[in-house]
C-alpha cells in the first residue's frame, strides 16, 4: 500500500515545500488562525517500521474466490497511517483493496476526507476520489477530484491549494492537472490559476516546480516601487540553475524616469572556492544629457583555499560615475557609500613564516582627492614567537609597499618597514603582564614629476618603542534581584614610550587620525598605517566592570579610561597637526546596560577634559518588547568628520496595532543644518494566509559633488512609496517580518551593544 506516500507527496505538490520557510517569517501564530485537527489516539501507537496490513471491523465475510468483505467501524492500519471506512473489500487473488463510505485517512502530518479509496497492492498504487486534504503541522489545505499515488509518483486532477483557514477564500491556487515525480525531484502543473476571493487574477498554462531541495530555472518574485528619482521601478528576476555548484540571475529593471537596466549575478561554490560576479548596466539614462554614455556597476568577489597553507581572495567594485550609487542604488553597495574598496590578496601560512601579497586601493566617489593605491603590499612575519631564555620571546614583522597616485604631488613611492621585537609575557587567569620593546625602521623612496616641490626622495626613520601592559581580573559574588550574581573589576595600566622623529618629509600614503574611543586608548599609535608614528611618553589608565546574572548573562558593562602624557607630544607636521593638542588625552567611556527586561542603554563618550568640550558621543536607548514591537531613540555627535561637525538625532519604532495591523515609523534629523535626513512611515496588514505592506519614504538626495560643509545649496529630497503583497505559503519565503521592514533606508536598525557572556 502507498498510504505513507500520500502525505509525503502531497507536501511536495503545489509548491508546498517552501511553506516551512514562509511560516518561519510569519508573525501570525498558526494556533490563532486554525482550529486543532482531531487525530485518532491510536495513530500515536503505530510505527512506520511495521509493514503489516491490518484490517479491523465489526463483521467479516469470506468468499470462496479468496475475497474478504468487511463491514462496520473499519480500521485499516499500515505503518504509521490509518484509514477509516464504512465498507471494504480485499481480494487476495487480484491483490486489490477497495473502501467506500465516509473515507477518513490519517497520517502524522495529514488528514484526508474522501468518498472512495482503492489500492492495487501488487503495484503499490493508491487512488482517492473527491479528496479534501488538510496539513496537520503546517497551514495548508485543498481539494483534488482524484488523487493517485504510484510508488514515487503522484497525480492530482482538478486540484486546489490554499493556506487560508476553513471558510476563508482570500486566495487559492487551482490547476487542472498536477504530476509529481519524487525520483527526479520535479513537478508539473497544467492550466494553473491563482484566484483571490474566487476571482482569477493570474494564469499560467504550464509550470514546473521543485519537490525537493533541488533548484530549477524560472521567474522569481518581482520587485515593485516608486520614487521621484526613478519613477515607477519594476524589477523581474529570472533564475538560471546552471549546475549544482553555480547559478545565475538575470534581472531586467524598468525605471520610468531613467530607462531599462539589466542586472546580472553569477555565483559559484566548490569545496575550496566561492565567489560571485555582478554586472549592472543602464545603456541610456533618460535623466542625463545626450552623450552621457552608459552607466554601469561591476563587482567581483572570490575567496578560496589553494592548499592547506595558501589562501586567496579578491574584492573589486567599479562604477561608471560617482553618482551611480546615490542615484540608481544597488544591492551590492549602500547609497550613502563614498568609496569603493578594491583588493586582491594571496596568503601563505607556514610553520615559521606567514606572508601576504596584497593589491589594495580605494575608488573615492564625489568631490574628494583620489587616494593612494598599494600595488603591491607584501607582508612577512614570524608564524610563532621564537622562545628565548628566561621566558622572553622574539617576533618580527616586515612590509614592503609600492604606492601610486597620479593626481598627487608624490605620484609614486616605495616603503620598506622592518620591525623586530622582544616580548616578555606573564599571563594567568588572575593577571596579565606583558613587556615589549621594538625597533621600527622604515625607508622611503619618493618620486614626483613636480621638480619645484621640495620632496626628499630618499629618507629613513628609525624609532624605538617600549611598552608595558598590566591587567588584573578580579571578581566577587553579590546578590542582585534575589539571585546569585557575579561582578568583575578589570583595571588596566599601560606605559608607552616612543621618542620624537621629524617626519615632515614623508608623504601620507595610508595614514589617517584614529578615533580615541576606550579601546583606542591602548593603541600603540594614534594613526593608521606606518607613515606617521606619534612620539609619546604616556601612561594609560583604564578599568572595566561587568555584572553577570546567575545564568552568566552579561547585564552591565562600564569602561572608563584616559591617557596621561608624561611629556607633551610634539606636532608631527602641519599636514596632520592635532588642533589644540591637550596636555592630557580625551576621557573615554563606554556603558552598556540591560537594567530591565527589554530595556537596553548604550553610550560611548569621548570628552576633552583640558578644553572642556565633547569630542564624540553616541547614545542609544532601546525598548524591545518582543520580535514585533520595539522603540529606539538615538543621538550621535562628532566634532570632526572630514572637517565637518556632525550632530544627528533620530528615532525608530514599530508596534502592533492589533493582531493583524502593524505600524512602523522612523525619523532622523541633522541638528546643525536644521533639516530632516530621512523619514519612513509604514503600515502592514497580515492575516493568516496573506499580507500587504505600504511604506512611504522621504530621503535626502546625496550630492557627492558638494563638500560636507557646503551650505550654499538647500538639500533636495526624494519621495517614494512601495507596496508589497504576499500570499503566504505560495512560492519561496517572502521575508515579511518586522526586521525586514526595519532594514530599509540609510539608517537601518542596528543593535551594536549586544550584552552576552
Amino acid at each position: 500500500m502507498t498510504h505513507s506516500l500520500i502525505y509525503r507527496l502531497i507536501i511536495m505538490a503545489l509548491g508546498i515545500p517552501y511553506l516551512a520557510h514562509a511560516e518561519e517569517q510569519t508573525s501570525q501564530p498558526i494556533e490563532q488562525c486554525y482550529s486543532a485537527i482531531e487525530m485518532p489516539a491510536k495513530l500515536s501507537t503505530l510505527s512506520a517500521k511495521d509493514n503489516r496490513l491490518q484490517i479491523l471491523s465489526d463483521r467479516i465475510q469470506m468468499m470462496q474466490d479468496q475475497t474478504a468483505l468487511f463491514d462496520g467501524n473499519i480500521e485499516i492500519l499500515y505503518r504509521n497511517t490509518m484509514l477509516n471506512a464504512a465498507n471494504a473489500k480485499v481480494s487476495q487473488k487480484e491483490q486489490t483493496l477497495l473502501a467506500s463510505g465516509g473515507i477518513q485517512y490519517y497520517s502524522p502530518g495529514l488528514k484526508v476526507s474522501s468518498s472512495e479509496f482503492s489500492a492495487q497492492l501488487k503495484d503499490d498504487k493508491a487512488v482517492l476520489t473527491e479528496a479534501d486534504y488538510q496539513l496537520v503541522s503546517q497551514s495548508g489545505r485543498g481539494y483534488a477530484k482524484e488523487m493517485s499515488a504510484l510508488k514515487q509518483q503522484i497525480n492530482l486532477s482538478e486540484a486546489s491549494f490554499t493556506t487560508c483557514p476553513q471558510g476563508d477564500s482570500s486566495w487559492a491556487l487551482h490547476a487542472d492537472k498536477i504530476n509529481i515525480n519524487a525520483d527526479d525531484g520535479w513537478g508539473e502543473a497544467w492550466h494553473s490559476v491563482i484566484k483571490i476571493q474566487d476571482v482569477p487574477v493570474f494564469y499560467l498554462p504550464y509550470m514546473t516546480f521543485p519537490v525537493s531541495d533541488k533548484r530549477k530555472s524560472g521567474l522569481l518574485f518581482p520587485k515593485i516601487g516608486s520614487s521621484q528619482r526613478l519613477g515607477v521601478d519594476l524589477e523581474t528576476p529570472y533564475y538560471l540553475n546552471l549546475a549544482e555548484n553555480y547559478d545565475a540571475t538575470i534581472s531586467p529593471r524598468f525605471m520610468s524616469k531613467r530607462g531599462t537596466q539589466l542586472n546580472t549575478e553569477f555565483r559559484y561554490l566548490t569545496e575550496e572556492h566561492q565567489g560571485q560576479l555582478q554586472l549592472e548596466i543602464l545603456p541610456d539614462d533618460n535623466d542625463k544629457p545626450a552623450g552621457f554614455g552608459s552607466r554601469y556597476l561591476g563587482h567581483f568577489s572570490h575567496s578560496g583555499e589553494l592548499s592547506d597553507r595558501w589562501r586567496a581572495s579578491v574584492d573589486f567594485t567599479d562604477v561608471s560615475d560617482d553618482a551611480y550609487l546615490s542615484e540608481l542604488g544597488s544591492d551590492y553597495s549602500n547609497q550613502s557609500d563614498t568609496q569603493l574598496y578594491r583588493q586582491a590578496s594571496l596568503n601563505y601560512f607556514g610553520d615559521y613564516l606567514n606572508s601576504e601579497i596584497r593589491l589594495q586601493g580605494f575608488e573615492i566617489l564625489g568631490n574628494y582627492l583620489p587616494s593612494y593605491a598599494a600595488l603591491p603590499q607584501i607582508d612577512l612575519s614570524s608564524a610563532a614567537p621564537l622562545d628565548l631564555a628566561a621566558g622572553f620571546e622574539f617576533n618580527w614583522h616586515s612590509q614592503y609597499a609600492h604606492f601610486r597616485n597620479d593626481a598627487a604631488t608624490i605620484n609614486n613611492a616605495d616603503r620598506l618597514h622592518l620591525e623586530p621585537s622582544i616580548r616578555w609575557p606573564l599571563i594567568t587567569p588572575a593577571m596579565e603582564l606583558v613587556a615589549e620593546t621594538s625597533l621600527l625602521h622604515t625607508r622611503y623612496q619618493q618620486n614626483t614629476d613636480q621638480s619645484l616641490q621640495l620632496v626628499q626622495e630618499e629618507t629613513n626613520r628609525t624609532v624605538p618603542k617600549v611598552q608595558i601592559n598590566a591587567k588584573l581580573n578580579m571578581e566577587r559574588e553579590l546578590e542582585w534581584e534575589d539571585s546569585g550574581s557575579l561582578q568583575t573589576f578589570e583595571p588596566q595600566v599601560q606605559y608607552l614610550y616612543i621618542p620624537y622623529r621629524d617626519q615632515s618629509q614623508i608623504g601620507l600614503y595610508d595614514t589617517a587620525r584614529l578615533q580615541d574611543d576606550y579601546y583606542g586608548l591602548f593603541r600603540e599609535n594614534r594613526y593608521s598605517g606606518l607613515d606617521r608614528i606619534a612620539d609619546t611618553n604616556q601612561l594609560t589608565i583604564g578599568w572595566t566592570t561587568r555584572l553577570y546574572d546567575s545564568e552568566d548573562t552579561e547585564l552591565f558593562r562600564f569602561s572608563l579610561g584616559q591617557i596621561v602624557f608624561l611629556d607633551d607630544p610634539e606636532p608631527i607636521d602641519n599636514s596632520l597637526l592635532d588642533a589644540e593638542q591637550p596636555a592630557d588625552s580625551v576621557l573615554a567611556s563606554e556603558l552598556l546596560w540591560n537594567w530591565s527586561k527589554g530595556w537596553y542603554l548604550n553610550t560611548a563618550l569621548q570628552y576633552d577634559s583640558s578644553n572642556e568640550r565633547m569630542v564624540k558621543s553616541n547614545v542609544t536607548l532601546d525598548y524591545i518588547a518582543d520580535d514585533k514591537s520595539l522603540i529606539q531613540l538615538n543621538h550621535r555627535y562628532s566634532r570632526e568628520v572630514s572637517d565637518y561637525e556632525i550632530a544627528q538625532v533620530g528615532f525608530l519604532a514599530t508596534t502592533p496595532i492589533d493582531d493583524k495591523w502593524k505600524l512602523i515609523a522612523s525619523y532622523y534629523r541633522d541638528i546643525n543644518k536644521h533639516h530632516m535626513i530621512e523619514a519612513n512611515f509604514g503600515l502592514q496588514y497580515e492575516s493568516c494566509c496573506w499580507a500587504i505592506r505600504v511604506v512611504a519614504k522621504r530621503q535626502i538626495n546625496t550630492n557627492l559633488e558638494l563638500a560636507l560643509n557646503d551650505l550654499s545649496q538647500p538639500p533636495t529630497f526624494d519621495n517614494g512609496i512601495a507596496v508589497q503583497f504576499v500570499l503566504k505559503g505560495f512560492g519561496e519565503g517572502a521575508g515579511f517580518s518586522v526586521s525586514d521592514m526595519l532594514s530599509n533606508g540609510i539608517f537601518g536598525y542596528r543593535r551594536p551593544y549586544l550584552l552576552n557572556n
